[in-house]
């Protein structure tokens, strides 16, 4: 129950920012559960919370979604999410736990000292491609696909919106895949199954906010515990 708790905690303080800023739901839970759980625990409890918030969150605000931009990106992010899919299901945990946390302390850098950097467009594909891979393996892509993506968006509802799409999306795929190569255990969705509860709470609380709320200063010190939990899964692979 400790677990259940913990895990409770951690994606709904992770879901209440992504309710307000559009993606970071899995990098904040990550971030926290990384201390305490084994990685391919930690990132299926993420696509089973991960799966049931995004699809709550577009529902609350499901008029703005960019359905051609979504459409446009599809095809490339299927192709690396089924490869990251196969990467999460044959590698092993130290390796897993390496890329990881190169991930996170890339994204959490990246962010923290050159977010108003804008990637030029020729890196379109190949960050699409990157984020499909990511959220395959890990759920954690969004980051990748927003920096491609990010001049298309009309407004921040309209991101918060198809961003969220896309993570439900994916990881419905992500699921049957998993299914599929038998790596998801039944017994485990039912030992965390009341966890969505304090988390749909949490969305419900960061949609309220959303529009009113200051990002910069609870973005950057997301990125700052995102950053040293990079760090402690690149110890966990040595």
């Amino acid at each position: 129950m400790s677990v259940a708790i913990l895990i409770a905690t951690s994606f709904s303080l992770g879901f209440f920012v992504e309710s307000i800023i559009g993606t970071g739901g899995g990098l904040v839970a990550y971030a926290i559960l990384g201390f305490f759980m084994n990685i391919k625990e930690m990132i299926l409890s993420g696509l089973y919370i991960g799966t049931c918030s995004s699809s709550y969150i577009a529902y609350t605000d499901h008029k703005a979604f960019n359905k051609k931009l979504f459409l446009s990106i599809f095809p490339i992010c299927l192709t690396g999410t089924i490869l990251g899919v196969i990467i999460f299901s044959k590698v092993d945990p130290k390796i897993l736990s390496l890329i990881l946390g190169l991930l996170l302390i890339l994204i959490a850098t990246k962010s923290i000292f050159f977010d108003s950097f804008v990637l030029p467009k020729f890196l379109r594909n190949k960050l699409l491609f990157i984020g499909g891979i990511s959220h395959g393996a890990f759920g954690i892509g969004g980051p990748f696909v927003i920096n491609a993506i990010q001049r298309d968006f009309a407004n921040k509802s309209e991101l918060r919106t198809t961003m969220a799409i896309y993570f439900a999306t994916f990881n419905i795929i992500r699921i049957i895949q998993l299914i599929i190569q038998n790596q998801i255990s039944l017994e485990f969705v039912k030992e965390i199954w009341w966890v969505i509860i304090p988390v749909f709470v949490a969305i419900k609380l960061g949609h309220k906010v959303h529009l009113k709320i200051s990002e910069n200063f609870l973005r950057k010190s997301i990125l700052v515990v995102t950053f040293c939990a990079g760090v402690k899964f690149l110890i966990n692979s040595i």
